[in-house]
């Protein structure tokens, strides 16, 4: 009996290995389009949908954590004179408007062959406006910006110039544990093969297990597709004949922020923050908060959350895309809880960047330009701060020839984006 079983077994797993390789020679779920995959309205879902439906490719994009998508978003709600849903606008109007006036008043292209100007110098002509996309991500990390870029930074939706606003924290939140576990990277990497960053995006062997778990097993590697396929075929034979007999599911009125388990529950819904026009100012402290995320430093995560700059920084100069880095400004009462020398080092790593990759480099933290009125707590400003900050980020373009007149140059690519839909 006992060697009966065994060769049962035997013989099962042999049967379920030839199964496992028949089925990645064939790829039968390759069919199943990524954005139909089961996902999580999270900041990140909101942003990328939006980015997808522009008909015109982003001439600017801001990249960053809530440092820079707050202040922005904050300045456009005063400069708009109205109220702003978080999830619906991810442009920066007063950035857009601020570099087209201005860009054309200083006119890079003047006296330069008329092939060669600028769209924004030629006389006569109608200057269409700039589109400015914030893709700036509560917590966001380096490598949320570097996942950003990789997936859906294609041929046809590249920027011509992207904006990096950086903090320490970006770097060393005790709160991330690996750059593979953030709500931006479970969304994002669907859309590209991340096979050659699995060493720095899980460093931990642990941290590996599902991926490559996925990749031995195919059905396992694809149980988000087998999932949407299932929902389809059931729909489309038991629909019909549901409709008719049953009343409509008590699923239909769950509440999706509480009723879901945790990895597939909304992270932020319509409605939730709207951010107003015009707040009176208020400072809220939250020095807890960032004790936590500080907490003696992270060095591990340092040296990896560099390293995914660096690659970033690669990929924009391989696509010829300019870069502006950007040392965000914080209130002395947060760089007072940072660990000792990091944040020398990190300003040091900036500097160094810049020079490597030829990228401009703005050190608003360095200034005295930066109130604590601009804040409306120990790190994230308020709309009077948003406005500094934009006003610098023009002139800091605008001063840059090479960034200037990558904006003046006329895209060709630009008709072609209302075609291609949400392809990836």
């Amino acid at each position: 009996m006992r060697s009966l079983l065994g060769s049962s077994f035997i013989w099962g797993m042999l049967l379920l290995l030839t199964f496992n390789i028949w089925l990645w020679k064939e790829k039968p779920l390759t069919q199943v389009d990524p954005e139909s995959l089961p996902a999580a309205h999270t900041w990140v879902w909101w942003a990328a949908q939006e980015f997808l439906e522009q008909k015109e490719p982003s001439d600017v994009v801001l990249l960053g954590s809530s440092l820079v998508m707050h202040p922005v978003s904050r300045l456009d709600a005063d400069y708009l004179n109205k109220d702003l849903d978080y999830v619906h606008h991810h442009s920066s109007k007063y950035l857009a408007d601020g570099l087209a006036t201005t860009l054309k008043r200083n006119c890079v292209g003047a006296g330069l062959p008329r092939p060669n100007r600028g769209h924004v110098c030629d006389e006569g002509g109608v200057t269409p406006p700039l589109q400015c996309f914030n893709f700036a991500l509560p917590g966001g990390m380096v490598s949320d910006d570097y996942i950003v870029y990789r997936s859906l930074f294609t041929n046809e939706r590249k920027p011509k110039v992207i904006v990096l606003g950086l903090s320490l924290r970006d770097f060393i939140d005790n709160g991330v544990h690996c750059a593979a576990a953030t709500p931006a990277f479970r969304y994002l990497n669907r859309f590209c093969n991340v096979d050659d960053i699995v060493d720095i995006s899980m460093p931990q062997i642990f941290q590996r297990f599902d991926y490559w778990q996925g990749k031995a097993i195919y059905l396992w590697g694809k149980k988000l597709d087998l999932q949407v396929l299932l929902a389809e075929s059931t729909k489309r034979l038991c629909g019909p004949f549901a409709t008719q007999i049953f009343y409509p599911s008590a699923l239909n009125s769950l509440d999706l922020t509480r009723n879901l388990p945790s990895n597939a529950r909304a992270e932020v819904e319509e409605g939730m923050f709207i951010v107003k026009s015009h707040q009176p100012y208020s400072f809220e402290d939250n020095s807890s908060e960032y004790r936590k995320r500080y907490r003696q430093g992270n060095e591990s995560l340092f040296a990896n959350q560099t390293k995914f700059l660096e690659r970033l920084l690669d990929l924009a100069k391989k696509d010829n895309v300019k870069v502006i880095l950007v040392n965000m400004p914080l209130t002395k009462a947060n760089l007072a809880l940072m660990p000792p020398n990091y944040y020398q080092r990190y300003v040091q790593l900036l500097q160094n960047c810049s020079q490597k990759w030829q990228t401009g480099f703005v050190d608003l933290n360095a200034q005295d330009k930066f109130q604590v009125t601009d804040f409306y707590d120990t790190s994230h400003m308020n709309g009077d701060g948003g406005k500094k900050l934009v006003d610098s980020l023009i002139e800091a373009i605008s001063n840059n020839q090479e960034i200037a007149f990558a904006l003046q140059r006329k895209d060709p690519q630009g008709a072609q984006l209302a075609g291609h839909g949400h392809s990836l």
